[in-house]
């Protein structure tokens, strides 16, 4: 049986080697990224089974890595979740939801919940030609999505509120 294969997306080496060290112990492969033009660039050579990202990054945050992930039809099937210590308001939440985001989750999270609330999502991902999947309409379906990916005006004035909020 193949391994599932997890991209963690985090400018922090400390934050990636906890995220590394918990998912490898529980059997997953990994392979990291400091940033979402980086996470990008390996995804598009190499699709994970899904992908774990933090907001707050350089050169391309979360928001904008989710962005571009979900306008990419070989990688908008695959699991995207977010991982944050920043961006914890609910207005945050449902805005990475409506970028088509499966899981919103503020750090710390229990082990134990965090590794449950990944299986969950790889149980209910349905493999695809390209290698893993969730299409989304399954995911909303199934609740783990918030609306369909926003048109671009919307998107801008909600990102733009966002960051000026933080």
């Amino acid at each position: 049986m193949k391994t599932d294969r997890i991209l963690i997306v985090d400018d922090s080496e400390e934050n990636r080697y906890l995220l590394r060290t918990l998912l490898q112990g529980h059997g997953y492969d990994v392979e990291e990224a400091c940033h979402g033009t980086e996470a990008l660039a390996l995804a598009r050579k190499n699709p994970p089974n899904l992908i774990i990202s933090d907001i707050l990054m350089p050169v391309m945050d979360g928001f904008a890595l989710c962005r571009e992930w979900k306008s990419d039809a070989r990688l908008k099937p695959i699991p995207f979740f977010f991982y944050t210590a920043t961006y914890t308001d609910g207005r945050d939440r449902d805005f990475a939801l409506s970028l088509g985001a499966e899981r919103f989750i503020v750090k710390p999270e229990e082990p134990d919940a965090f590794m449950a609330a990944i299986l969950e999502t790889l149980q209910q991902t349905l493999p695809s030609p390209a290698g893993a999947g969730l299409t989304a309409a399954d995911a909303q379906s199934q609740g783990l999505t918030g609306e369909s990916p926003i048109e671009e005006s919307v998107y801008l004035k909600q990102y733009n509120e966002t960051l000026i909020r933080k």
